[in-house]
């Protein structure tokens, strides 16, 4: 589905003029853009800029404002990359120099790390790594850099003493992630070399290449040294219109002269934002941004005390575990697009995918139960017969979903579907969507439980007595009811739009 700016949004649900609403933190009065197409949106309430585009995720990150110039920021966790920068035993071991800020890096990036781990944020290791002929080719500029006499390099392409290899060569142990960090690094993770200070110096780069590929817009920068390729990288990825992301605490340096002082204030106050590894480590996600989107579409028909009630009487909100796909003959869900109800006429397949590297890749899982439900029944102003009940199956299985890492320049990830999906089985059967005339667009939610015992047993699950409410008799019953009675929890969710063609 393609991203909505936050003025889409607010047409296609005919929002009143001159409301505001609050994601998260940040307050929406009057947003001011920035850019073409691809727009931030900066709220002067808040001093906050949204960076996510309209993205169903999102997490909001705060900043210091006496030190940044703005106060936070807003991203998609599917549209960014944890980039960091030559955490390499060359550059930080203590072997080779006392590079105390790098070694003061290595604990709070690994935070990060942890935490972009648990938002699915893709991690890339960019390195230096030579080869002959790159060392052939170089250009003066960057050998003097690196030269003996005039630098504290011993010159790229040296033979260092014992088993350390040449100097920042590929496949070296000099050119190796530091220890700490070998440690973290994951199946799955991306590993890019470079040549230079800037690993996307060019569109030709190997990480160049990737960004566009899988069209990443938000980069998080870490690694040293903090003036040299550090604000390198990040100062060719503002030239090429990415959205760039300085972790202070994450990088060091030891040019001195107040080298890190001016690389954070540069990239602040011109090339992107500046914040720290606490402060994204408990950044705050908005009711997993898929209940956001839920609850933004009652403010065309709801005062903002009212439709908040209304999302949370349908179900609490969680935090994902897994991923599901619901695919039709001609469509597929993708958290809030909108299907025409002719064609949701027969069940849909569902995928679970539970995204994971091949060494936690586990034999047994719950049994898991899919629902469908309608909580605009039969509409957003009148949902007296609300909640609906159009589907429960369980028995539905889990695709593990791994990613193996291509050897470059055939970067990227490999997808491995490693386990033959078998077909639910009914509790309640398929009832197709049908919003009636004249009642605007209904949510039909897609709903995955697991029982909260983890049970891997067969279920006895209790059918609604009627599809209306769910069998409770009482308007607003549904769902929650229901998964509570039968000891179950949310672990993932979908949902769509559908109304009827007369309105």
């Amino acid at each position: 589905m393609a991203s909505k700016t936050f003025s889409e949004l607010q047409e296609e649900e005919y929002l009143p003029e001159n409301t505001s609403t609050t994601v998260g933190t940040i307050t929406c009065t009057a947003p001011i853009p920035f850019g073409g197409d691809e727009q931030w949106l900066y709220f002067p309430d808040d001093g906050k800029f949204d960076l996510s585009r309209g993205s169903e995720r999102r997490i909001i990150v705060e900043c210091d404002k006496d030190r940044h110039n703005h106060t936070g920021f807003m991203f998609d966790p599917d549209s960014a990359v944890l980039i960091v920068v030559d955490m390499q035993n060359y550059f930080v071991h203590p072997q080779y120099r006392d590079h105390t800020a790098g070694l003061e890096a290595v604990e709070p990036t690994l935070r990060v790390i942890e935490r972009c781990r648990t938002e699915d944020i893709q991690i890339a290791w960019l390195n230096w790594g030579l080869t002959e002929h790159d060392l052939k080719n170089m250009a003066p500029a960057i050998q003097r850099g690196f030269h003996k006499t005039l630098g504290w390099h011993v010159g790229l392409g040296a033979q260092l003493p014992g088993n350390q290899g040449r100097c920042l060569f590929k496949r070296t142990w000099n050119s190796e992630l530091y220890e700490p960090f070998k440690a973290a690094a994951q199946p799955g993770d991306l590993f890019f070399d470079k040549t230079r200070m800037s690993g996307l110096w060019s569109t030709a780069e190997p990480l160049h290449e990737y960004l566009r590929a899988v069209d990443k817009k938000t980069l998080l920068f870490a690694g040293v040294n903090t003036d040299q390729c550090v604000f390198g990288t990040v100062s060719d990825a503002y030239s090429y219109g990415w959205d760039c992301v300085l972790l202070d605490d994450c990088t060091g340096t030891m040019t001195g002269l107040g080298a890190q002082a001016v690389a954070e204030y540069n990239i602040a106050q011109n090339m992107g934002f500046v914040t720290g590894s606490k402060e994204f480590c408990e950044a705050f996600t908005p009711a997993t941004a898929l209940w956001s989107c839920l609850c933004f579409a009652y403010r065309a028909t709801a005062t903002p005390s009212k439709w908040l009630s209304r999302c949370s009487s349908f179900i609490d909100d969680f935090l994902p575990s897994l991923t599901v796909s619901v695919s039709w003959k001609k469509d597929e869900a993708s958290l809030g697009n909108t299907i025409k109800p002719k064609h949701l006429q027969h069940q849909p397949s569902i995928t679970l995918h539970e995204d994971t590297s091949p060494g936690r890749m586990t034999d047994s899982h719950p049994t898991y139960i899919i629902t469908l439900t309608d909580p605009d029944a039969p509409s957003r102003s009148n949902p007296k017969w609300s909640e609906m009940c159009h589907w429960i199956a369980t028995n539905v299985s889990v695709t593990p979903r791994t990613f193996s890492i291509l050897p470059l320049p055939e970067f990227g990830l490999t997808e491995q579907d490693v386990e033959e999906q078998s077909e639910p089985d009914d509790v309640v059967e398929y009832k197709p969507p049908g919003p009636p005339p004249k009642t605007g667009k209904h949510r039909y939610v897609f709903l995955v439980f697991a029982p909260k015992n983890g049970t891997t047993e067969p279920l006895h699950l209790s059918k609604p007595k009627d599809r209306q409410h769910w069998g409770t008799g009482e308007e607003g019953g549904g769902v929650r009811d229901w998964a509570d009675g039968n000891g179950l929890v949310p672990v993932a969710a979908n949902f769509v739009y559908a109304k009827n063609k007369k309105q």
